[in-house]
């Protein structure tokens, strides 16, 4: 069999493989958070959201997702609850606040508004 017939094959085989496992993966909803800021954010997906007074009349769901962690403010690797600082500019707005990660809930807290 020559060369180009078995990269044929190959390619071919490589095609079906690839839709195949797109077809599964998007069915899922499968989410791939290999960086840290995709999976603090995921792990606050699964747990109990509290919020302070500060959070009324806000869109929290958008806030949050769309949150950059700032690792060098935050405190981590405690024993109890960890504290993140999460900074977002949506429409020319600055929102700066801090989610403190417990075990079953994360409290969010301290939420400042800033016009740039």
């Amino acid at each position: 069999m020559s060369f180009n017939k078995r990269l044929t094959y190959y390619f071919f085989g490589l095609s079906i493989g690839c839709l195949i496992t797109y077809f599964i993966v998007n069915q899922k909803n499968t989410e791939f958070n290999y960086l840290p800021n995709k999976r603090v954010i995921s792990d606050f997906k699964k747990k109990i959201w509290e919020f302070d007074n500060s959070f009324i009349n806000y869109d929290t769901i958008n806030i949050i997702n769309s949150s950059k962690i700032l690792f060098s403010e935050s405190i981590i690797n405690k024993d109890s609850c960890n504290t993140y600082k999460l900074q977002n500019n949506l429409n020319t707005k600055s929102y700066t606040f801090k989610a403190i990660n417990c075990d079953e809930k994360v409290y969010f807290v301290d939420l400042s508004l800033s016009s740039e």
